[in-house]
């Protein structure tokens, strides 16, 4: 597979961090701010802020992926620690906000009418299904760029080879950095 360009990739390595940070951080400040002032202690509040989030999710997820792809074609460790570290915490806050909506959705059912019960239970299932997904993803792709994190430094060093290797002091080929 032809390698990219290491000319193309530092062109557009700043531009495409500016745009994919802005689609996931933009996505998650425009729910705070269509929500504004937070009301923690009533449920609609909540509730908008869990299905705003996971209409987000997709807009994040595709942001941090292309963010951490071009993080590690740029040989980035700051900007894969910078990746890593918003997985992590975005990761575990949709994974807390799964459980929050698991336990406001059981707290209005008795609410909802017997007829749309059936309905209410498919929209809760999935919803609260693309919410640990997303969780799940981000700690994932975290653990990808905190691996390449390493590998980059392990690089930058000079320690090529596998452990145990007597081999130290050759570059790598930018294709074989990293096999996540």
């Amino acid at each position: 597979m032809p390698q990219p360009s290491t000319d193309l990739v530092n062109r557009l390595r700043i531009p495409a961090y500016i745009i994919t940070a802005y689609m996931a951080v933009g996505s998650l400040l425009d729910i705070g701010a269509t929500t504004w002032p937070p009301l923690t202690h009533d449920l609609r509040w909540r509730l908008a802020i869990e299905s705003f989030s996971t209409g987000a999710s997709g807009t994040v997820l595709l942001a941090v992926l292309i963010f951490l792809a071009f993080a590690w074609t740029a040989a980035n460790r700051l900007a894969l620690g910078i990746g890593f570290a918003y997985c992590a915490i975005v990761g575990v806050g949709y994974l807390a906000e799964s459980v929050s909506f698991a336990l406001d959705s059981l707290q209005i059912k008795g609410q909802v009418a017997a007829d749309q019960l059936s309905r209410y239970n498919v929209g809760m299932v999935w919803t609260m299904s693309r919410l640990l997904f997303t969780g799940v993803a981000l700690l994932y792709l975290g653990i990808v760029a905190i691996r390449a994190f390493r590998r980059l430094g392990e690089t930058e060093r000079g320690v090529v080879a596998g452990p145990g290797s007597i081999l130290v002091g050759r570059s790598a080929p930018a294709a074989d950095r990293v096999k996540v």
